[in-house]
């Protein structure tokens, strides 16, 4: 195939140029990389085409910021590594997409053909690796099934729950010519199943019934939205509370809401799943922030509605089950008459979940902020569209619980993994997903440590987002319950360093915050300064309720 280069000459397409027109035309706006001699034919082909590659400091870092882009827009990200240990160093954030559900493809390099099995530099079979952490893991050598294997990929990456693809490519095939041109035509996203009639009936019975009911929204509505839920929610008057890649789904101001689906962090959802008669549980299983089902009660009937068919009956066995896309049933619900809902029932949950997140407040005092005022006061000064980004700290399980998110794609949770280390790549990535928003990580004085130096990475590409420190000198989530059940702590303490420099030393940055006021103003002059920044916040070494109730 015969292409133009951006000084006119004509050239032949390589495997390197047919993978990168093959991004484009999904849709993929950003390729996140680390450097290798393998990948430089997709290097080359990212400028020769006009697709912006961002260089950053850890292979890790390059696939946390390529899941926070999907997490953000919708849609899939891309990250390209090197080979050997360039892929290796991808396992973690493969597994914390493959345990979220984001869809993200990783191509990695491989050597060449001609030097397979014989110890090359680099070289090592990546493969039974990379399938135990993605759903789909493939290696194509040969330059003009290319597109072939993309387009299996990305029929993997969508079908039923998303989640992430891996695709090995030796050098030699990246800088192989294509003897014919690919179709150059994206491959349709898989189909979304409808409801069947049996199905529509049965629900429509027991909601019918119902005076109790909760509305649990999951994951799969941030994939597939449906323009209904609002009016769904409203013309039922039904509580509803919001999981993981959800969360804004609904504006969480909405005065139905209760609270975000952490059992462990929500003690009125716990009573509501306790409470209700009816559990109306879309695109999402009962897993662990729903205590795997067990908080819900005997007399509750379990309306399941998830398009991947795995996730149905997991953990806890529903009384109607359809395999079939929630926007379908979202549509259904909203074309029935009005149900019965006993009186006070919604805004009662309602109620007591404002009660129960207004009881949880907290000041300053000599040994530094409670982190909950640390929180609040950051929401306080950060405009309506802000994106946050928590991670699995004691004091991100403070920030859950707080925060309203007002619009989809506006929070990132790094995921089931529990994985430490993917909050600044995330605050990087949703800046590269979505430049107009100001970014904001909430991580403690132990997670900082992993991936600083991606403040450097959008420094260099002109991207501003905000990591707040919340400093208690310790790795609070796990001395605090060491504390409470042995009554002692094992190599916790964490000596106070100064972030803030560090930030600066990186080109962006650097403040210092004791109380309320000053971080309200550090979080206004972070924003205007349009730097990456880090605002340091010595806060009180306090467990929360999330880690309490699991611990």
């Amino acid at each position: 195939m015969l292409t133009k280069s951006q000084s006119g000459d004509v050239e032949t397409m390589d495997g390197g140029a047919a993978i990168v027109a093959w991004l484009k035309s999904v849709g993929v706006t950003n390729v996140f990389s680390v450097s290798g001699g393998p990948i430089n034919a997709i290097y080359r082909a990212c400028t020769r085409q006009g697709l912006p590659l961002i260089h950053t400091r850890h292979e890790a870092a390059a696939c946390f910021m390529a899941e926070a882009q999907s997490r953000v827009t919708g849609r899939a990200g891309a990250a390209v590594v090197t080979l050997g240990p360039g892929v290796t160093n991808a396992v973690t954030p493969g597994l914390v997409a493959m345990l979220a559900g984001t869809p993200m493809i990783i191509v990695g390099a491989q050597a060449s053909t001609k030097s397979a099995e014989r110890g090359a530099g680099m070289a090592y079979d990546v493969l039974p690796i990379m399938k135990g952490v993605t759903k789909w893991a493939a290696r194509c050598t040969d330059p003009d099934r290319l597109q072939e294997y993309l387009d299996m990929a990305w029929r993997k990456m969508w079908a039923g729950r998303p989640g992430p693809v891996f695709l090995e490519v030796p050098t030699d095939i990246l800088s192989a010519p294509l003897r014919a041109a690919p179709a150059g035509v994206a491959p349709p996203m898989p189909g979304q199943p409808g409801i069947l009639a049996a199905d529509a009936e049965a629900a429509r019975t027991l909601l019918s019934g119902a005076k109790k009911p909760l509305l649990i929204l999951g994951d799969e509505l941030f994939w597939h939205r449906s323009p209904r839920i609002l009016e769904a929610v409203e013309k039922h008057g039904l509580a509803f509370s919001t999981l993981r890649l959800a969360r804004g789904i609904v504006d969480e101001r909405h005065p139905l809401w209760t609270g975000p689906a952490y059992a462990p962090c929500n003690e009125t959802l716990r009573g509501a799943l306790k409470d209700a008669d009816c559990i109306v549980l879309l695109g999402h299983h009962f897993e662990f922030d729903l205590e795997f089902g067990d908080s819900v009660g005997p007399q509750a009937r379990i309306i399941q509605v998830c398009s991947d068919q795995e996730l149905l009956h997991r953990n806890r066995r529903a009384d109607i089950d359809i395999a079939a896309s929630p926007c379908a049933f979202i549509d259904l619900l909203t074309d029935m008459p009005a149900l019965g809902v006993a009186a006070g029932w919604s805004a009662g949950l309602a109620e007591a979940w404002r009660n129960e997140h207004a009881a949880q407040l907290g000041d300053g005092d000599a040994a530094g902020m409670h982190p909950i005022a640390a929180v609040d006061a950051v929401t306080a000064a950060a405009p309506e569209n802000t994106i946050y980004v928590t991670s699995h700290g004691n004091v991100d399980f403070w920030a859950d619980a707080r925060l309203r998110i007002p619009a989809p794609g506006r929070y990132l949770r790094a995921g089931q993994s529990g994985a430490l280390g993917a909050e600044v790549p995330y605050g990087a990535g949703a800046s590269f997903a979505d430049p107009e928003a100001p970014v904001i990580v909430f991580v403690g004085d132990g997670g900082i440590g992993f991936h600083v130096s991606e403040l450097d990475t959008a420094e260099r590409y002109g991207r501003a987002f905000i990591v707040v420190v919340l400093d208690d000198e310790c790795w609070g989530a796990i001395a605090l319950p060491q504390q409470m059940s042995f009554g002692e702590t094992y190599e916790m303490g964490l000596p106070r360093r100064d972030w803030g420099k560090v930030a600066e030393g990186l080109g962006g940055r650097g403040y210092f915050a004791r109380d309320a006021q000053a971080l309200e103003e550090a979080v206004d002059d972070a924003i205007a300064s349009g730097k990456p920044a880090i605002i340091q916040v010595p806060v009180r070494s306090v467990i929360s309720p999330y880690m309490t109730y699991i611990s």
